[in-house]
């Protein structure tokens, strides 16, 4: 009786998260389309009036075929944030909050959407930065992208570095571009808390300056009490070595540079389980709407 009663209720979680998700996709896909439409239309119009080679004209297509592949994460990560605001604290807020479903999963929902989204944000990114990059070599007469100068350019990277490094190096690039929507959703919630009625929708950006604070604040700590970097270890491939960062402060020109600290990648994992365990705490108990 006790595994079936667990077996159903896993299924009905999945089911009722399924449905969650679909909700965000069906809400959000018009405003995401046409945001992603429209920086992916500047993107690539930019990047082609980059390889006209024409004066002038060249070098602003260039300029907003290369800003396009820069603003494509952050723009649709703040268009979600934005809409999780509205959804959850706005006109719409009575209802999100009056679903059948404990609001700790609906937060989950909003924030697995946010990082799916995020993930073909960062796919369109690598696209149009490869279109720029074209562009430019067209316009310059450098170097095209190809696959044998992309697989040289590995080959050179993996020569050094271990693989488990570089498939560590790469979940945490990742991980950084995926936790702002974290810092984002914490800061919304946090800030439209009772506490902070007071200061309407001043609220959630004076969390939000206080999360970002945070982040520096721990960062250093981290690098700290965490003396680890990654450098040349054996003076030909790359693995862990000390680093502590009051004596190179303390060095000053003199300090190593080719060591790159990453004790603060602990500090800012916990920061980030922190918001993630208080968001999900707000929407069960803190919640107040205007």
């Amino acid at each position: 009786m006790t595994t079936t009663s667990t077996t159903r209720t896993t299924s009905t979680t999945r089911t009722t998260t399924t449905t969650l998700l679909k909700h965000e996709w069906l809400r959000t896909r018009g405003q995401l389309g046409t945001l992603v439409g429209t920086i992916a239309l500047i993107g690539v119009l930019g990047s082609l009036l980059g390889a006209a080679g024409w004066p002038l004209l060249s070098e602003l297509g260039l300029a907003a075929g290369m800003l396009a592949a820069v603003v494509a994460v952050p723009a649709v990560q703040l268009a979600l944030a934005a809409d999780y605001w509205r959804s959850s604290y706005g006109r719409t807020g009575y209802f999100t909050h009056s679903i059948p479903v404990r609001g700790s999963r609906i937060f989950w929902a909003k924030l697995a959407w946010a990082m799916l989204a995020s993930l073909a944000a960062i796919v369109l990114t690598l696209v149009l930065a490869l279109l720029a990059w074209w562009a430019n070599s067209r316009r310059s007469g450098g170097t095209s992208p190809s696959f044998s100068l992309l697989s040289d350019a590995w080959g050179t990277v993996t020569a050094v570095t271990p693989g488990w490094m570089i498939a560590a190096g790469l979940t945490l690039m990742l991980a950084w571009v995926l936790v702002w929507p974290v810092y984002y959703y914490f800061s919304v919630s946090v800030g439209h808390e009772r506490r902070l009625a007071g200061l309407g929708s001043g609220g959630p950006v004076v969390v939000f300056v206080l999360v970002y604070l945070a982040t520096q604040a721990v960062s250093v700590l981290g690098m700290i009490v965490l003396p680890i970097g990654v450098g040349e270890a054996d003076g030909e491939t790359l693995g862990f070595v000390r680093f502590d960062l009051l004596s190179e402060m303390a060095a000053g020109a003199a300090a190593n540079n080719n060591v790159m600290p990453i004790g603060f990648v602990v500090s800012l994992a916990v920061l980030a389980a922190f918001c993630l365990w208080r968001t999900a705490r707000s929407w069960n108990h803190k919640v107040a709407l205007a």
